[in-house]
């Protein structure tokens, strides 16, 4: 245990706290901090007669318990919402088509001749050039998938869906207009990929047992279990959102638990990740990642990946840009050799909402950071818990800023603490 000098309200109230730091460089959440006031010796030997603190790691793990988020808000077209286009319940879908996996087979129903359709015994392609179109995917295949081409959006219903694939993705679509995923509300969906990939055809993408070309929105009050024996979770070549009320897992044995291209969404819902390849992250994202809602729980087991050319370094949650959190609640512990727990190339920015890190990874070929920024980490509200028990437990490049009115604040070797 460190024993922590701690720095006044009255002190905080006054200044903000600004610190630097340069380096060339990753979930039941019962843990809690535990203050404990004695007069104990510095590390000099010396009574300074001043109130310690001790404070107790964190047990971080994967929590799938429920979360009561209240009631969503749905922006309509006249707020000017930028986000307008992310909500299902702002399209129309005029026409559904049924897809009941059957074992070995698969069938078709509904509005059918919106689609052409190519079978390969459960492995399901459709074409469609209509507008608004739904998709209602239920039943069970341990040797199958989706796969989608679209001119258009469209709303994927998955209904008690159990999809295994053999051959790559489990859900392939192959449309660069929106998907619309809802969890249909008591629905348990599961999809699961072993397959080597190599029948994904000659210009086509296919990166994970979901993956999409276009954006990925999900809703819907039901649950999805994502896993991936081979590349990602969960990827899109667009940007990723995630709306109250889903619950969904993902595990990733050689890939990231959830990739996205153009951005990490997470407005709501509970979203646990568990990955362990070399080198991979639980959420990588090449562009921003937003918290503004929701309980996310990441475990990340995997390591550093070192070759001739490059070292890869696992983490939590990674993003190429900012890492923003107004809302909800964030949990990540980092397990591998140099794993970090927040990863960001620009700015992090709490502002609301809880943020947990613990790191446990060895110091060998990359250092196991909490948060490591290359740019500012700035804490203007909510509350931030970052533990690294063999490097810092927060490294900023550009600088740490605190701003004034926490009531407890602490920075040491392996403790970074901001509470009100």
């Amino acid at each position: 245990m460190k024993k922590l000098r701690t720095i006044s309200a009255l002190c905080l109230m006054a200044m903000a706290l600004t610190w630097s730091a340069c380096s060339n460089d990753d979930t039941d959440f019962s843990g809690r901090i535990a203050d404990r006031t004695d007069n104990s010796t510095d590390d000099n030997g010396s009574d300074e007669g001043e109130d310690q603190e001790t404070y107790e790691i964190k047990d971080l793990k994967l929590d799938d318990s429920n979360l009561d988020e209240g009631t969503e808000v749905i922006p309509t077209a006249a707020s000017g919402s930028t986000s307008y286009n992310d909500y299902v319940e702002n399209s129309d879908f005029d026409y559904t088509v049924y897809v009941n996996y059957e074992g070995a087979g698969a069938t078709l129903s509904g509005d059918v001749s919106k689609v052409s359709a190519v079978y390969d015994g459960a492995y399901v392609t459709l074409t469609s050039t209509a507008k608004g179109v739904e998709y209602v995917l239920s039943g069970n295949a341990d040797d199958g998938n989706f796969k989608i081409y679209s001119d258009h959006k469209f709303k994927l219903t998955l209904n008690g869906l159990s999809l295994h694939s053999q051959r790559g993705a489990a859900i392939n679509n192959q449309c660069g207009k929106s998907m619309y995923v809802v969890l249909a509300e008591g629905s348990d969906n599961r999809l699961t990929s072993t397959g080597n990939y190599t029948a994904t055809p000659a210009g086509e993408d296919e990166k994970g047992t979901f993956f999409s070309e276009g954006q990925v929105i999900f809703s819907g009050s039901g649950s999805l279990y994502v896993s991936a024996a081979l590349k990602n979770g969960i990827a899109s070549d667009d940007y990723i959102r995630f709306r109250p009320g889903n619950k969904i897992r993902v595990d990733a044995d050689n890939g990231h638990g959830v990739k996205a291209n153009d951005g990490v969404t997470i407005s709501g819902g509970v979203l646990n990740i568990y990955v362990q390849g070399e080198g991979a992250k639980g959420i990588n994202s090449e562009a921003f990642v937003n918290v503004d809602g929701g309980r996310t729980c990441i475990q990340s087991v995997s390591g550093t990946s070192v070759t001739a050319t490059e070292t890869v370094k696992s983490a939590a949650i990674k993003c190429d840009s900012t890492y923003t959190q107004t809302a909800g609640i964030v949990n990540l512990r980092a397990e591998g050799e140099g794993g970090k727990g927040l990863n960001a190339k620009k700015t992090v920015t709490i502002s609301g909402g809880e943020l947990n890190i613990t790191t446990f990874g060895d110091k060998v070929n990359a250092s196991p950071k909490g948060i490591t920024c290359d740019m500012d980490v700035v804490v203007k509200g909510g509350s931030v818990y970052s533990y690294s028990g063999n490097s810092k437990p927060v490294d900023a490049t550009g600088g740490l800023t605190v701003a004034p009115g926490y009531s407890q604040y602490a920075l040491t070797d392996d403790f970074f603490i901001v509470n009100y």
